[in-house]
């Protein structure tokens, strides 16, 4: 236990290094507010930087009408005063002296004169904030995030966690989806985790988090939505530039945005791209069977190089027709592509005869380039602003490109293999949304949808024995496959708002239809259905501090094409992996009682649910004692219960003192539908804290530390990590220029991640060693001129599919 213990300890020191700064004394800004006759309690009083908008300090004034802030450094400031029914009151204050508390005069408000409807009150807005249906980070808020990266925006985000490998799960689901503006994009769908790596949280405006979308949106899963909203300034022009570089992977990313509008019309750019070329990780793995009839254990041991290039953006034209139309026009590119090199040593021992070496090479590239382009039209009403008619198209084209070479020198006969797969996935979405204000306190929604998908994969397998001849075609693994998936939505809810509370009623229905067409081999695959999802959320305000919600839900996860592709990776040949392209559908119904408590900067979620499938995807790996072979594709075979605890704190411990805790505890029982005697069960958990002082407008530190656990599998058990950073950030050049400088894992040079796979036939190990400690420098610039948003717009997201794997490289 000591090497987990060692590196939390360290951790925790440099944690409460921010509470010892603020420890030491420090002098006060003080007054006392009050109207013509008496003290004004729970006044707004901000202090601003002149000429600057963005509030250093917020505070109330107590019972009494008195407050005090934390002095700022020498120089001229302004302090605003607010209260409802008074006038905003501003006072000017100039500090000269670095030593002594500052005592300002007595301040007093004027009353409104006239309907208190005509006052616009300013306050400050929290860092999270909370509706009926979602959740919101406001991510401006935190002057740490302009030089980091989504993944760590996200560490910090309500009912969000991500561990020390960057997997990320909502409300403890793995399950989730992730848009960007309201809208589906590629770069997110097919590599959500290198994709948020590379996406510079300078970008974004704020976070919002869905953790029981309604029939409004497709059956996309149990975790949620996460929809990032990026920062869209009009009246002007706006833009950064960013660049992040990590050591431990030599990870190097660079990305411009912009924005600008011409009267009407409105433009938005945003383009990333990076590389990353980490150093060799090591690879052990042991397969041991229990009926010892083909070898008593098979061990590959050695080392792997892989290497990444990704590029990615959108641009966006909004165009405001008049003051209740708009429409918008979009594309999105992203090209990613992998490498990777791996060289290992197989050795075999026998029970009754000698152990045999062989070596085995891989090269394996892929190349997945993809295009999107959309356009929404928005309608608003004139006689009821709160009625909305929106009609969406998107067509998205992408490409996946395969090409892995192997080669086994071997004690008899060497194996050298080609295995090419060329694959082209389509789709187009069409999608109309209505919503209808009833009275006062209700509204009706209903929509249709409809997203047609076509795919098709050439995979052509080569083979030879000797060094010399020419690759003969495999044809028992050769085939071209043609995929078509229909899927038509129609949904309607109802939501009601009553005094304290508010009642959401919906349902959706989508009928699937499946089209698969194995040209070689003559095997075609049809299935087509219907699935109804309920959905339903009771929110009760029980004060102004604390919120209930309840809520039930039926979700649905479809299988795409890399589930059913029947390829098979065979270039270790005794070890491969193929897609079922028999595989269905699986659903899941779910229950939640979830608690909000809300009270200026500090936010508390506590959410407790319980989930139940029958027909869960479960990834599958069957070992045959006759040929020593294990076969790994994917199942409906899965029933699965599962409870999870999460728990999410932030707050303002001090105006310049930021503290957030983000936690996921889950039980899960897991059995096997056709093996009665087969099931596994166990807890899997995930904790992130993170904590930010600021020391001066300019200087800021932070400190990230994290724990987590993968929940068990039918087969699988993952063990307990830990990841911990601390970062320095600095603003020059009139804050214009963010730098930051990190130390990740700092106690941990390299780190062993290790799963075991076992059932009544084999128990395997795989150890899998990377560096972990490294140095980042992340560098921001903003220019430009920031004024009010410019769209409307919402986007088409699909969300009923499974999240592609991404693979797994540490670090942070």
């Amino acid at each position: 236990m000591k090497k987990y213990f060692l590196p939390i300890i360290r951790a925790v020191m440099l944690l409460i290094l921010p509470a010892c700064a603020f420890s030491q004394t420090t002098r006060k800004l003080s007054g006392t507010v009050s109207d013509s006759s008496k003290p004004l309690a729970l006044t707004t009083v901000r202090i601003f930087k002149k000429n600057n908008t963005i509030p250093l300090q917020t505070t109330l004034s107590t019972e009494n009408g008195s407050f005090q802030l934390n002095k700022p450094d020498t120089g001229s400031y302004t302090l605003s005063f607010t209260h409802t029914g008074f006038v905003e009151m501003r006072v000017m204050v100039n500090v000269t002296m670095k030593e002594g508390d500052i005592q300002i005069d007595p301040v007093q408000l004027s009353k409104v004169t006239g309907l208190l409807k005509e006052v616009v009150v300013s306050a400050q807005r929290p860092m999270v904030e909370q509706s009926d249906d979602k959740i919101v980070f406001n991510v401006e808020d935190d002057p740490t995030n302009k030089t980091e990266t989504a993944i760590d925006i996200l560490r910090k985000t309500p009912f969000i966690t991500v561990d020390g490998e960057d997997n990320i799960r909502v409300n403890g689901k793995s399950n989730f989806r992730v848009l960007l503006n309201g809208r589906e994009t590629s770069m997110f769908a097919r590599n959500v985790k290198e994709a948020l790596r590379g996406f510079p949280g300078a970008l974004i405006s704020k976070i919002e988090v869905i953790t029981t979308p309604s029939a409004k949106y497709d059956g996309e899963g149990i975790g949620g939505l996460i929809n990032i909203i990026t920062k869209k300034k009009v009246a002007g022009y706006n833009g950064s530039l960013n660049t992040f570089s990590r050591t431990s992977d030599k990870l190097n990313n660079f990305s411009i945005n912009g924005n600008a509008k011409m009267g009407k019309v409105g433009l938005s750019l945003f383009f990333n791209t990076g590389f990353a070329d980490p150093a060799l990780q090591h690879n052990t793995n042991t397969t041991t069977p229990f009926t010892q009839n083909i070898y008593s254990k098979r061990t590959l041991d050695g080392d792997q190089y892989a290497s990444s290039k990704w590029s990615f953006g959108n641009a966006e034209l909004s165009w405001e027709l008049d003051s209740l139309n708009t429409l918008s026009l979009y594309t999105n590119i992203d090209s990613w592509m992998n490498k990777t090199i791996s060289d290992q040593t197989i050795t075999t021992e026998f029970t009754a005869q000698p152990s045999t070496v062989s070596y085995y090479h891989l090269n394996n590239k892929i190349n997945n380039p993809g295009v999107n382009v959309g356009s929404d039209y928005i309608r608003k009403f004139k006689k009821n602003k709160e009625r909305e008619f929106s009609l969406r198209f998107l067509g998205e084209f992408g490409k996946n490109d395969a090409q892995l070479n192997s080669f086994q020198d071997n004690p008899g006969t060497d194996r050298y293999l080609v295995n090419n797969s060329y694959a082209i996935n389509n789709q187009y979405t069409l999608q109309a949304d209505n919503s209808i204000p009833i009275k006062k306190n209700g509204k009706l929604e209903g929509g249709v949808k409809a997203i047609l998908r076509r795919a098709s994969s050439d995979f052509k397998s080569l083979i030879k024995y000797n060094e010399g001849e020419s690759y003969k075609t495999n044809f028992t693994n050769t085939d071209y496959f043609k995929y078509a998936q229909d899927v038509i939505s129609l949904y309607s809810m109802y939501n009601l708002k009553l005094k304290k509370s508010s009642l959401r009623i919906g349902a959706r229905v989508e009928y699937t239809n499946v089209n698969g067409d194995f040209t070689s081999s003559k095997t075609k695959v049809n299935n087509s259905y219907t699935t109804l999802l309920p959905n339903i959320q009771f929110t009760n305000r029980v004060s102004q501090v604390s919120t209930l919600v309840f809520t039930y839900t039926k979700r649905l996860q479809r299988p795409y094409i890399w589930d059913l592709n029947p390829f098979v990776y065979n270039n270790d040949s005794l070890n491969i992996t193929f897609g079922n392209p028999d595989l269905g559908p699986q659903t899941a119904h779910a229950l939640s009682a979830q608690l909000r408590l809300a009270k200026g900067n500090t936010f508390a979620g506590i959410n407790i649910e319980g989930s139940y499938s029958n027909n869960k995807i479960l990834q599958y790996s069957s070992f045959d004692p006759q040929t020593g072979i294990t076969k790994t594709t994917s199942l409906n075979i899965g029933k699965e219960f599962q409870s999870s605890l999460n728990l999410n704190f932030s707050t303002k411990i001090t105006p310049k003192w930021n503290l957030f805790v983000n936690g996921s505890l889950r039980y899960a029982t897991v059995k096997n539908n056709s093996d009665a005697s087969q099931s596994n069960n166990g807890f899997g958990c995930n904790f992130n804290l993170n904590t930010s002082y600021r020391f001066s407008e300019k200087f800021t530190i932070s400190s990230y530390l994290g724990l987590w656990q993968e929940p068990q599998t039918i087969q699988t058990t993952y063990p307990f990590n830990t990841w911990h950073n601390v970062a320095f950030n600095y603003k020059v050049f009139k804050n214009k220029i963010n730098i930051s400088l990190r130390a990740v894992n700092y106690t941990e040079k390299t780190h062993d991640f290790k799963n075991i796979t076992k059932d009544k036939n084999f128990y395997n190990t795989n150890i899998t060693r990377q560096i972990r400690r490294g140095g980042v420098l992340a560098l921001s610039w903003n220019f430009g001129k920031l004024s009010e948003n410019v769209s409307k717009k919402k986007g088409v997201n699909n969300d009923d599919l499974l999240t592609k794997p991404a693979s797994s490289s540490g670090g942070n």
